[in-house]
């Protein structure tokens, strides 16, 4: 059904979510060609409002965080590589146009996107500085009414397609760093390879040369120091792994489910299994973690603010979620045999779920890299309290306090003495599955926010069983890092393949 831009915008929201959600059956994985999207395609897309949640409502817009969230999780659900093609376009390139653009450049921008099939990307990466943008080499200088952009930037998606680009470029002199929007067709940003990416072939990935000059009023407004802004803009690319994997996991939980109960093994049925059983459930207690994720997103964080005091809270949304997505793509494949191997197989999506979940733990920062990042925060704040107990701490953090009375048989005293890089990762990891066991206490408490996102009453204790005994395993394996290092093991260290968390539906973990 084809719906005029100004009646889109006029409809209430579960009409537009219900509309966009009806027409996009030719975008499931199952049938979407695994290259970059055409034109044509997209601009069925554009016609359905994909991105009007994203443009404010002074220019056309529909404007709404909770919007943006939906339109990401319905396609995630699709077709994860469509997922994050929203996500891009809408959260870290038309968000930041709004957040920092001046009148004239929205103007220019919004008017191309509501009525044309463009795309806009993200040019930060460098082969050079890898996950250190401190060290990227491509810088800009003052030209004129305008400034000069000359280096190399990789790993954008829509390397060959996109139309517009937001660029971070460095000072030559000073240590500085600004971010201009570019429109493709000024030229002096050229595709020099393109590369052969393992997973999400839609995106289209490639390596980019940039000597281009941009009129001035086409720089973002930006004012932290260092990258400061660089690390906000990546808080909220880093939130919505908390859409993704919603709307991911709930497609493989479901098909998971329908795949073992209906594959015949001998005079049974693959779902007799006791262990097969068990990766279901695993399953589904990943995509129960991922909705509480997902709705906290939803409810209480906004796109459209700065996101900066966030910054915990989307380190521990990336890794605990994208972990998730991938320990489920691996079972999910598992289930579905030698036919999950095939990357056509005509009745499961095993294969191509696999290899797009794998590079959630490296984008956008890799996971061991974030985790160290996260227990540094942690571990600062808990230094500032003057408290002496992490635990104690834990009580009083904002993000970990619901998961606090869960934790209290956990031994985390030594986790704060000063730990080495090794275990700082591990630390962070641990406390990913900490925010993830407060998320799912606090989603207990409320209704969902739609019937398509309710979950039962009695998954949450499993789901925080889960995490549980997952947080036994990580300190088990803090300590185990301080053995293999040749350092003496802490004493008094928790011992987690002889504890493990059980669950009752009623009084929830113990």
């Amino acid at each position: 059904m084809s719906v005029s831009h100004n009646l889109l915008v006029d409809l209430d929201s579960s009409e537009f979510l219900d509309n966009f959600r009806r027409n996009i059956d030719e975008f499931d994985s199952a049938r979407l060609p695994q290259e970059p999207l055409s034109r044509e395609n997209l601009r069925k897309l554009v016609e359905l409002g994909i991105y009007l949640p994203a443009i404010p409502r002074e220019y056309g817009g529909r404007e709404s965080h909770r919007e943006m969230c939906e339109i990401i999780e319905i396609m995630s659900e699709r077709n994860l590589p469509m997922g994050m093609y929203t996500m891009i376009v809408t959260v870290l390139f038309l968000r930041n146009v709004a957040a920092g653009g001046d009148d004239a450049l929205k103007k220019e921008v919004f008017e191309d996107f509501l009525r044309n099939p463009v795309i806009g990307g993200l040019a930060f990466t460098e082969p050079s500085s890898g996950s250190n943008l401190a060290r990227m080499r491509t810088t800009y200088h003052e030209d004129g009414d305008g400034y000069r952009i000359t280096g190399t930037k990789h790993w954008q998606a829509f390397s060959e397609q996109a139309d517009w680009w937001i660029i971070c470029a460095k000072h030559p002199e000073r240590k500085e760093f600004a971010y201009f929007a570019h429109k493709r067709s000024d030229g002096g940003f050229e595709t020099t390879e393109v590369y052969d990416s393992l997973g999400l072939k839609n995106l289209g990935y490639g390596l980019n040369t940039l000597d281009l000059r941009v009129p001035r009023h086409y720089r973002l407004a930006k004012t932290r120091e260092n990258l400061g802004d660089a690390a906000e803009i990546l808080c909220a690319s880093r939130f919505s792994k908390a859409a993704m994997a919603s709307g991911f996991l709930r497609r493989l939980s479901t098909e998971a489910l329908r795949h073992v109960t209906t594959r015949k093994i001998g005079d049974g049925i693959l779902h007799d299994i006791d262990y097969v059983r068990y990766k279901v459930g695993r399953i589904k207690q990943n995509y129960v973690v991922c909705n509480a994720l997902y709705r906290h997103l939803m409810l209480d964080e906004d796109y459209f603010t700065d996101l900066e005091n966030s910054m915990f809270a989307s380190l521990a949304t990336k890794v605990l979620a994208s972990e998730l997505m991938l320990d489920s793509a691996i079972d999910y494949q598992q289930l579905c045999g030698g036919e999950g191997y095939r990357t056509d197989a005509p009745d499961n999506i095993a294969a191509y779920a696999l290899l797009d979940a794998r590079v959630y733990t490296i984008f956008d920062g890799t996971n061991d890299l974030l985790c160290q990042h996260l227990a540094t925060l942690f571990l600062r704040r808990f230094r500032q309290s003057g408290l002496r107990s992490p635990l104690e701490f834990t009580g009083r953090f904002g993000y970990l306090e619901d998961a606090f009375f869960l934790l209290t048989d956990v031994n985390l005293s030594y986790l704060a003495d000063a730990p080495s890089q090794d275990r700082t990762v591990i630390l962070g990891r641990i406390l990913s599955r900490m925010y993830g066991i407060s998320m799912l206490r606090k989603a207990a408490r409320g209704a969902a926010p739609s019937t398509r996102l309710a979950v039962e009453e009695t998954d949450y204790p499993k789901a925080i069983a889960v995490l549980k005994n997952e947080i036994f395993s990580l300190v088990n394996e803090y300590e185990l890092a301080g053995r293999i290092a040749g350092t003496e093991a802490e004493p008094e260290a928790a011992r987690p393949l002889t504890h493990t968390a059980t669950v009752d539906s009623k009084v929830g973990v113990r």
